[in-house]
């Protein structure tokens, strides 16, 4: 090893690092090789710290003290947070399920344990002692350019999510107080986000102005959000709220955005509700809170937008596009679904939301087109790539079948996908020939600018290939610049936290337990009944 030269060994050492993906322990044992081994591999192995559950709960601490002079030996080598908090109870939750099981002895122990170990209370940690710890890793890492947050995941949501309320304000507190010669942050990502937090956040100045101070110079935001709230008035309230937030960060690059309410595991183009599952107002409830009038910023740099695993007004997505048509220059869409109602006694307005429109047909005023509206607003489009595109209606009537296909067939009668021809109508590419070799053309509303509005590219003559519109096939060789840094924060290895995975899924079984004993009681109970 002595013999070869340094830089040979430097590149072998970074091929190391890149074959080492989502195996970091390796890596950190191969520093103990030698000194020259430690000095390369030590900036790469220690670009994220981690602060967990286990290195706040009082018991853990008891067992394995914190050894605050490795952490400021290490400190100005970390570049970024992973702050890990799914496993963090809620007191309302817990309440709910102790509530549910009363009856059932075997299920004390479970909610005894949830209760003074993962609730936030001085036999675990307390929100000052979160602030403490984080407030310190902060102070000791000043090159601290990236964050991610994993909020509370809860089992069940009947109360107001103070664990998580507490915990976003105190990481907002910290962030905005860390010493003048840290920093900025560039890179937030926030996962289980509830509307909650944010109304309960934005209704205290201090937490405000912490939040202004934490978006001050953010380039790249990815928020994946959490929605209990049903009532209409709340509804707009953390719509606006929302928006109101992203629109501190003046500076913003990049957006993604991600519904976790929404199923992920299958994907439709057309699904159907109706007042058998919801009534009209729950089901618009489901919506990704979309702008109704800009942030006052208007975010002028945003150039990469993407929203994954959504359900959106067709109203709502084009008032998006419209807002930051001028600077959009990468759109990519991943399981959006556009909701549309559907009446029986109103089939005329069928299609009076669409992916993609209807061929030769200009769209109808209060009609929303979302590719041709990317035409219209003469979004300059250099990506544009989807996946799993479809519809999401809901029936007027008690019976929800009916004949809509809306424009998920080809006109042209080469069984392309609805999500290659979004993408070749939204980046102006010309429509082949109808079966019948009529031309197929998509128009723009009445009045737009022409010819700009119509399509000006040419078609490749040996046609588009999946990785031209297909946003997984594009980015399997790519780095995404939104969606990336939820997998990972430093961008060398994927956020991980083995003890968080076991401890949530444990929770999930004894609560399944739960039921099935509870439903054997209630069973139980109800043969009694019949018998007397």
């Amino acid at each position: 090893m002595d013999k070869l030269p340094p830089e040979i060994l430097l590149h072998i050492l970074e091929f190391t690092v890149v074959a080492l993906y989502g195996n970091k322990n390796n890596l950190l044992r191969l520093r103990a090789t030698c000194k020259l081994f430690n000095e390369v591999l030590k900036p790469f192995a220690l670009r994220t710290l981690q602060l967990e559950f286990t290195r706040l709960d009082r018991t853990e601490r008891r067992l394995k003290p914190p050894d605050y002079d490795a952490l400021r030996r290490i400190g100005p080598l970390c570049q970024a947070l992973y702050l890990d908090m799914m496993v963090v109870r809620d007191d309302s939750e817990v309440g709910f399920l102790g509530s549910m099981f009363a009856q059932i002895p075997a299920m004390n122990s479970f909610v005894s344990r949830l209760r003074n170990t993962y609730c936030m209370n001085d036999y675990s940690f307390t929100e000052i002692d979160y602030r403490h710890q984080l407030g310190r890793l902060l102070e000791q890492a000043p090159n601290v350019t990236a964050v991610k947050l994993n909020l509370p995941f809860q089992l069940v949501s009947p109360g107001p999510y103070s664990a998580t309320t507490m915990i976003l304000g105190n990481t907002f507190d910290a962030l905005a107080q860390r010493p003048e010669e840290s920093e900025t942050l560039r890179t937030l990502v926030l996962e289980n986000l509830t509307d909650r937090s944010i109304a309960s956040l934005w209704r205290n100045p201090q937490d405000v102005k912490n939040i202004i101070g934490a978006f001050r110079d953010l380039r790249h935001l990815f928020l994946s959000v959490r929605r209990n709230e049903e009532e209409r008035d709340r509804t707009i309230n953390f719509r606006n709220r929302l928006w109101e937030m992203i629109g501190k960060a003046e500076k913003l690059e990049s957006l993604c955005l991600a519904d976790l309410d929404v199923n992920e595991k299958h994907y439709w183009d057309i699904k159907t509700s109706s007042q058998r599952d919801s009534t009209l107002e729950e089901w618009q409830f489901k919506s990704i809170p979309t702008i109704h009038k800009p942030p006052k910023s208007v975010l002028p740099n945003l150039t990469h937008l993407e929203l994954w695993q959504v359900e959106v007004m067709g109203s709502g997505l084009v008032s998006v596009l419209k807002c930051f048509g001028h600077s959009l220059k990468e759109l990519f869409l991943d399981g959006v679904y556009l909701k549309t109602v559907y009446s029986a006694e109103s089939p005329q307005d069928v299609n009076s939301t669409l992916w993609i429109g209807l061929p030769n047909v200009r769209p109808p005023p209060n009609h929303q087109w979302v590719a041709t509206c990317l035409r219209q607003i003469r979004a300059q489009l250099r990506v544009c790539r989807v996946a799993n595109l479809g519809y999401d209606q809901y029936v007027m009537s008690d019976n929800p079948l009916n004949s809509a296909e809306y424009d998920t067939v080809d006109p042209c009668g080469l069984g392309r996908c609805i999500e290659q021809r979004f993408v070749e109508v939204a980046t102006g590419v010309k429509q082949p020939a109808a079966p019948d070799g009529s031309p197929v053309a998509y128009f723009p509303e009445e009045g737009s600018q022409e010819p700009w509005a119509l399509a000006d590219r040419e078609r490749p003559a040996e046609g588009l290939s999946s990785e031209d519109w297909n946003v997984k096939h594009y980015m399997a060789t790519r780095y995404s610049p939104t969606s990336s840094w939820q997998r990972s924060i430093d961008g060398l290895f994927p956020n991980c936290n083995q003890f968080t995975l076991n401890a949530l899924n444990s929770f999930a079984d004894s609560a399944c337990t739960g039921m099935t004993l509870l439903k054997q009681l209630q069973d139980h109970e109800n043969e009694l009944s019949i018998s007397v």
